[in-house]
């Protein structure tokens, strides 16, 4: 049969309406994959919830002596900038920045007697994920504005806790304890199949009834022939990466004791559980 023109105009007209909803239809299925694949849902503490952190890194801070004040500048300083990633080419320093990477999850623990003496362990003073900074957003699919106020929230929350963890002093330095609790915690082990880190804020100069560096010296064997068949010879820090930033003190009874025998003593202390060393940073002043 003959189609007429208008049948024809008609059948074209029909032809172009199903190609237009079959674009309409490839175009939004296509946005939403572009979205679905792009998009990337924040949990609580800025994490992603599809895959968590990238890292844990414990940030963990011994205040059982007051910093002098150039340590205290030099703590918030350099803490201001390695949470933001960065290091001064001029300090010239070996700093794990990689500790701080964007996506890592930073947890600020305080090395506290009391909370080492009680079952339920340590909980930390802060955490969140490093986010992603707002300098380079992809304008299409994030707002600069929205990452820009969690990148200050990030800095301001640790640097807020930092600096209040500056004004106080215990006496007791339970370092070992600490790391110990740690490492059996539920916030630092909720995330197993991730790398983890610590960095450590601190004198290594351990001190409580447990053991003390002060009473006992920094011998590695005094320590091993006390300490033999506790938990604190064979820590479980297996892959675990540290770092210390590492603060000296004037006192000459600890002067005397800050030497190499003391960065040996933890360097088996860590080796002994399977740690990772990284290099010391001292604290300036």
């Amino acid at each position: 049969m003959i189609q007429s023109v208008r049948q024809k105009k008609k059948k074209q007209k029909d032809m172009l309406g199903i190609i237009g909803i079959v674009a309409i239809l490839g175009l939004g299925g296509f946005g939403f994959y572009f979205f679905d694949t792009n998009s990337n849902p924040l949990d609580a503490n800025n994490c992603s919830i599809k895959n968590g952190p990238n890292a844990v890194t414990a940030i963990i801070f011994d205040k059982s002596q007051k910093y002098s004040t150039e340590q205290v500048t030099d703590i918030k300083t350099s803490f201001n900038l390695w949470l933001a990633g960065k290091e001064p080419n001029t300090k010239n320093r070996r700093v794990a920045l990689d500790f701080f990477d964007e996506g890592n999850l930073i947890q600020l623990y305080v090395t506290d007697q009391k909370a080492v003496d009680t079952p339920d362990g340590l909980t930390p003073v802060a955490e969140l994920c490093v986010p992603k900074d707002f300098q380079t957003a992809n304008k299409w699919i994030e707002n600069p504005e929205f990452l820009k106020e969690d990148y200050n929230e990030f800095i301001t929350k640790f640097a807020t806790a930092i600096e209040s963890l500056l004004e106080a002093s215990e006496g007791k330095s339970p370092i070992m304890e600490t790391f110990i609790r740690i490492s059996n915690s539920e916030n630092f082990q909720k995330h197993p199949d991730k790398k983890h880190n610590m960095f450590i804020v601190s004198d290594m100069l351990q001190n409580t009834n447990n053991y003390s560096h002060y009473r006992e010296g920094t011998d590695w064997k005094t320590f091993e022939d006390k300490m033999t068949g506790t938990v604190y010879m064979r820590p479980r820090l297996n892959g675990v990466q540290w770092q210390v930033f590492y603060a000296k003190r004037a006192n000459p009874t600890e002067k005397e004791l800050q030497t190499t025998k003391l960065s040996n003593f933890w360097e088996r202390f860590f080796d002994r559980g399977g740690a990772v060393k990284r290099d010391w940073v001292l604290i300036d002043g």
